[in-house]
């Protein structure tokens, strides 16, 4: 799957999809809460076939149907009781924390605690899925997903805070 986000000057923003299968849908979110969404066939992306345009309400509805507020299929239900045992946390490295200076690997974060970090936030960089030879400095604030016990291992073995 592909997303793209950009801002449309004077218009709103424009949110853009390909799916694995390779269809794209793009949404046109305005300035004015009207949505447009185009959908284009596989191998053009430049000319929709289809256009609809709705209302902020008719949006927003749409929005759950598709999120599955109304109706979930059993192996959504299994997903649910699967991401129920998932915590991801945002932790900041202090100085002291023993993670400074080395890489993801070097660590061992996933050998001591069983989280994966999924993201390094740097200043106003974001590393998503960092590389295991990333490495963490001070102040740099640390995505983990793992289950509670493993946060738990995390925070206590790395010494950061929330």
């Amino acid at each position: 799957m592909e997303f793209k986000e950009v801002d449309l000057p004077g218009i709103g923003k424009k949110f853009s999809i390909i799916t694995s299968t390779g269809d794209k849908v793009a949404v046109v979110i305005h300035l004015t809460g009207k949505r447009e969404i185009f959908y284009f066939e596989k191998d053009d992306y430049e000319e929709p076939i289809c256009d609809i345009v709705l209302n902020e309400e008719e949006a927003n509805q749409l929005g759950s149907v598709l999120m599955g507020a109304y109706f979930k299929p059993e192996q959504e239900e299994k997903k649910e009781v699967f991401l129920h045992n998932l915590a991801i946390e945002w932790f900041k490295v202090p100085e002291d924390s023993p993670l400074v200076n080395k890489s993801i690997k070097e660590a061992q974060i996933r050998t001591k605690t069983g989280v994966n970090v999924i993201s390094i936030i740097r200043g106003d960089e974001s590393i998503v899925n960092p590389v295991p030879d990333e490495v963490i400095y001070a102040g740099d604030v640390i995505v983990v997903a793992g289950t509670r016990d493993q946060i738990e291992r995390f925070v206590k073995e790395f010494k950061v805070y929330a």
